[in-house]
């Protein structure tokens, strides 16, 4: 068991003062006090007797009455003593009293700055978990943040690579749509361009043809070799080879055709004798034709023309 500073010091001091007097004390036994002067509170009495008997001066002795001169100031002393030691035992328990309240308020101040560590310490506790928590939604939202940026980009980015590869799909569809309507007016164009050349050139030989008719006089028909129904022939030979589609395969194949015509120049009855793809194509394009330039009049043989042709290339 510790005791404190305090505590020794009381503990000796009470010590010492028992000893001083129990000192005290045994001088006062030992050597007693002389009594008193005016001051004092001694008391000196003369006692008057009657004679005594046989007494020849007949005066009685005087006596002295015997008074404990030491009684009262040993009581004197005693409670001196007493009041002394009832002091020191007030201060010694003022004392302990004071020093227990001094430990008390040790005691309650040690724990009052416990409690106030503890509290700063919880404090601090709380701050820095606090802190912690702030930094980690920080970081989480930091975080979510950057994520929902990323999400956003490459949605964005696969958004317009979506966009441009709509737009270069409907570039292409639309250049290819552009090509083909370009390709189907341009062949259109050449169609009309080549039938109206063809039917310029129809009407220019049947121009021709019947603006002479009617000045050649008959002849001997497109065999002969001379005469209106040759020069007739020749005429409808070249109309033929001007709208004839030659191919490569069909260069210096002879045929011979023969073909009928009315008056209007309606033909009929066409006939090709040689190479079946030469003939084939030869008669496609009296077809396409359909018409020939009327025949001169009075030229009987110009009614049935028989054309010799090997296509060249």
């Amino acid at each position: 068991m510790k005791f404190s500073t305090a505590t020794a010091f009381i503990a000796a001091l009470v010590l010492h003062l028992l000893i001083l007097l129990l000192l005290i004390v045994n001088v006062s036994l030992d050597k007693p006090e002389r009594p008193r002067d005016a001051g004092s509170t001694l008391m000196h009495a003369t006692m008057v007797t009657p004679p005594a008997r046989g007494n020849p001066e007949g005066k009685a002795k005087t006596v002295k009455p015997q008074v404990k001169e030491e009684s009262k100031p040993r009581e004197e002393q005693s409670l001196e003593l007493e009041k002394a030691a009832a002091e020191m035992k007030a201060r010694v328990e003022a004392q302990k009293k004071a020093e227990a309240e001094r430990v008390l308020a040790l005691k309650k101040k040690e724990a009052e700055k416990k409690a106030l560590e503890e509290k700063k310490r919880a404090e601090a506790k709380a701050r820095a978990e606090a802190e912690a928590k702030k930094k980690a939604e920080a970081e989480a939202k930091r975080k979510a943040e950057e994520e929902a940026k990323k999400k956003a980009l490459a949605e964005a980015k696969r958004k317009a690579e979506e966009a441009e590869r709509k737009a270069l799909e409907e570039a292409k569809r639309l250049e290819a749509e552009a090509k083909k309507k370009a390709e189907a007016e341009a062949l259109r164009k050449a169609e009309a361009e080549a039938k109206a050349k063809a039917e310029a050139e129809a009407n220019a030989l049947e121009d021709e043809l019947l603006g002479t008719a009617d000045g050649v006089p008959s002849g001997e028909g497109l065999g002969s070799g001379g005469g209106p129904s040759a020069e007739y022939g020749a005429r409808v030979q070249t109309l033929i080879e001007q709208n004839w589609r030659i191919d490569p395969s069909m260069n210096g194949k002879r045929v011979v055709v023969t073909v009928n015509v009315d008056d209007g120049g309606l033909i009929s009855g066409e006939q090709c004798e040689g190479d079946l793809q030469v003939c084939d194509s030869a008669l496609a394009t009296l077809r396409l034709i359909g018409m020939l330039p009327r025949p001169p009049q009075n030229c009987p043989d110009c009614h049935t023309i028989v054309i010799t042709m090997t296509p060249r290339i």
